[in-house]
């Protein structure tokens, strides 16, 4: 699997993500800027969120065209 960029608004987040991470956006945000990107937002084959909704709502917080994206094949 190899990381790629993607332009942020093919990315979908998961209807169904039971989490609500709203509160930790800024700090996400912050460390982004800070340390830059640590860790891809895993998605599926539809471009669809497993893994990196609050990096995704940071990224958008912070008016980002691409994100790193890691493609899992599930």
């Amino acid at each position: 699997m190899k990381v790629e960029q993607i332009k942020i608004e093919e990315i979908l987040p998961y209807d169904q993500n039971p989490r609500d991470n709203s509160s930790a956006v800024e700090k996400v945000a912050d460390s982004i800027k800070e340390f830059g990107w640590q860790q891809p937002i895993v998605v599926d084959e539809e471009k669809i969120i497993l893994a990196g909704h609050t990096r995704h709502l940071a990224a958008l917080s912070m008016g980002v065209k691409e994100v790193p994206v890691l493609i899992a094949k599930v």
